[in-house]
């Protein structure tokens, strides 16, 4: 907002110094001042005493009456024209008559330069009073649009319901109050979408409970595999829910989610103890060639664990975690040996969208995907979806810059 201040402040001022400068060249041209006429005094020295210049009046001065030095008397006795100002400012030309004697004309004035001083004062003080008049005029446009930048960044951050400070008479105060009045729409909506969602998955965990119930005491009745495929879909049910509930939680807590220093081992360690309350046939590796870098480890605890089930998902036998800094860059990459994925990578990040599997039924990423692409958001970095060049399966790449 300075800068933008600094621009249009000198854009001004530069406009307004030209129009000036133009509307003066107009007006010196309009109107002239008298044409003045200069004489070489040489000449009017060389005409003394003729009879046809009697209105030139020279004095006499004897020689001795005038201290002068040595240089001047020099020029004197080469028979040049000399000039000596006394302390009052006021100029004598003098010329050798005879060896004692000297012609002196003056005194003459010639001209004062206070009056270019005054003239030069004057304006640089018209153009100071009117530097501070544009200063006047935009400082205060540009002092609440400021305040109002550091309200919208605020909003942002943390989204509450903001309350304009800016005075009912400044130019921008219409632009304030659709603002303020924005910021209160926006938390209520906010607010209501918050409620709506506790509400709903309050609601769908008893129907769901019941579900579940009701398939353990109709399993002798029914075929294995047909309450294998009950039990998955009321559990695909319920992770969708978690996983929406999670990101809920996220949404409105971003703010929240400063990076700092983390300790990459025991990061990966602590992930390596979770996975293990998880048998699997499924070998999970996870390799780092740092000690330590900047992320939110809560947020991206949350974002590796999703990746890490949407690889379990879909690997054969085997899937690899790496984190590594290139270039001040943090990567961090999970691969697995599964199908891999095709045209539709792009989409898969997208909330709820699902992948074609290889049997008949669709297996879902669900949310999983994107709360990892909002995290990814949120530090400022990228996440990319490709096939794997080494396990033939997907691969997951998080990058974000290494900075606190």
């Amino acid at each position: 907002m300075i800068f933008q201040f600094a621009r249009l402040y000198v854009l001004i001022v530069l406009l307004a110094f030209l129009i000036i400068y133009l509307f003066g060249q107009i007006y010196n041209n309009l109107m002239k001042p008298p044409e003045s006429y200069s004489l070489d005094v040489q000449q009017i020295f060389a005409h003394v005493g003729e009879p046809s210049n009697p209105q030139i009046q020279l004095k006499q001065v004897a020689r001795n009456t005038i201290a002068m030095p040595a240089r001047l008397e020099s020029m004197l006795e080469q028979g040049e024209v000399i000039e000596i100002a006394d302390e009052q400012g006021f100029v004598y030309f003098y010329q050798l008559l005879g060896p004692k004697t000297l012609y002196q004309m003056g005194p003459i004035s010639l001209g004062d330069d206070n009056g270019q001083n005054d003239d030069f004062y004057f304006v640089i003080l018209f153009y100071s009073a009117l530097g501070l008049l544009v200063l006047g005029f935009i400082w205060p446009l540009f002092k609440d649009l400021a305040k109002l930048q550091q309200q919208a960044i605020a909003f942002g951050e943390q989204p509450n319901s903001i309350d304009s400070e800016i005075s009912p008479s400044s130019n921008i105060y219409p632009l304030a109050r659709a603002f303020e009045k924005m910021s209160h729409q926006i938390v209520n909506t906010m607010q209501m979408h918050q409620d709506l969602s506790r509400t709903i998955a309050h609601e769908i965990r008893t129907p769901l409970a019941r579900m579940k119930f009701l398939a353990e005491i109709i399993a002798p009745m029914i075929e294995k595999t047909q309450q294998q495929r009950l039990l998955a879909d009321i559990g695909e049910i319920q992770q969708m829910m978690d996983e929406y509930l999670s990101f809920e939680r996220l949404e409105h807590k971003h703010y929240l989610m400063a990076k700092e220093k983390v300790n990459v081992e025991q990061f990966f360690s602590e992930m390596s103890a979770k996975l293990d309350y998880y048998p699997s046939r499924i070998q999970v590796n996870l390799q780092s060639t740092v000690k330590q870098a900047y992320f939110n480890e809560q947020a991206m605890n949350r974002a590796l664990q999703n990746l890490i089930n949407n690889a379990l998902r879909y690997a054969n036998n085997r899937v690899d975690v790496c984190f590594s800094i290139v270039n001040n860059i943090c990567i961090l990459e999970v691969s697995d040996d599964g199908p891999g994925v095709g045209q539709e990578a792009k989409k898969l990040i997208q909330p709820f969208v699902r992948k074609e599997s290889q049997g008949d039924c669709k297996t879902g990423y669900g949310l999983g995907l994107y709360i990892v692409r909002k995290i990814l958001i949120w530090h400022q970095g990228e996440l990319e979806l490709d096939n794997s060049p080494s396990l033939k399966g997907a691969k997951v790449t998080l990058s974000w810059p290494n900075i606190p």
